[in-house]
This record gives C-alpha cells, sequence and structure tokens, in this order.
C-alpha cells in the first residue's frame, strides 16, 4: 500500500506543478488580452493580480510557489489513489475522469467564490476560466494517471 501512495503523490506532484505551468500559460499568456482587458475586466481584479502590494505569491517567489503547488499536488496524488479503484480502466479516460472530479468540486466553487463573488468579474470572463480549467485539469487528471501506472485494482 506505502509504494501506491507514494506513487500516487509523486504522480500528483509532477502532475501539478506541469498543470500550473499550463494555467499560466493559458490565464496570463493566451488569455491575458481577453481576461485582463481593462475595458472589459474588473478593477479590482486587475487591481489585486498586478497592482496592489504585496503581488500574488505567483509573481513576487515563483519558487516558493511552485515548491507549494507540488505539496498540493501530492494532496492530489493522495486522493488519485484513494479513488483510482472507482474510475475506468484505461489511463487517459481514468485521468480525464478525476479531472472531471476536480474541476467540479474546484474550479466551479473557485470561479463563483473569487472571480465572480469577490472581483466582481463579469460573466463571460468567467466562463472563459472555467474553459481554460478544463484544460488545466485535464492535463493534471491524464498526467497523473500516465505517471501513477496500472490500477491497484485490476491489471490494464
Amino acid at each position: 500500500m506505502l509504494s501506491k501512495l507514494v506513487r500516487g503523490g509523486i504522480a500528483g506532484s509532477i502532475a501539478f506543478v506541469v498543470a500550473n505551468v499550463v494555467s499560466n500559460l493559458l490565464f496570463f499568456q493566451l488569455g491575458k488580452p481577453l481576461l485582463f482587458d481593462p475595458d472589459v475586466q474588473s478593477e479590482k481584479a486587475i487591481a489585486v493580480l498586478f497592482k496592489m502590494e504585496p503581488l500574488p505569491l505567483m509573481f513576487a517567489n515563483g519558487p516558493l510557489y511552485m515548491a507549494i503547488a507540488a505539496a498540493i499536488g501530492i494532496a492530489h496524488g493522495l486522493v488519485f489513489t484513494y479513488i483510482e479503484p472507482c474510475l475506468p480502466r484505461h489511463r487517459i479516460k481514468r485521468g480525464a475522469a478525476f479531472a472531471i472530479v476536480l474541476w467540479a468540486l474546484m474550479a466551479l466553487y473557485f470561479e463563483f467564490h473569487a472571480p465572480f463573488n469577490m472581483f466582481h468579474e463579469p460573466v463571460s470572463l468567467v466562463f472563459l476560466e472555467l474553459f481554460f480549467w478544463i484544460i488545466v485539469l485535464m492535463v493534471e487528471g491524464i498526467l497523473i494517471s500516465l505517471v501513477y501506472g496500472k490500477s491497484r485494482a485490476r491489471s490494464e
């Protein structure tokens, strides 16, 4: 059992760090012209992300941010290990199913609570971000599943 937990923790850590890189590319590179257009985006969201001190940790101390991301990834990997026997057999489908669980439990609440509720972000941008989260979490889920490898409950 310990080897399965270690395997899941390592897979989660790797996958979460990679997903964070994908997230930053989607939200702060590809999506930047839309998500941070001052004519569309709320002033509050732009101020919190780019103007108010202290700046978010991901901008102010990237290595620390990524180290914390790796630790959170371990938790995601352990959850994956726990629910993995209930997920589909095929590794890609198994990872996609885990991504859907993450999206439903994390992204929906986060987008409602922070960008929409706290920062008064327009609904159209919330929907764009929810789409980006699908991509990010698919990367994470599928990568966890691939790195984790064979199912613990049955052979693939």
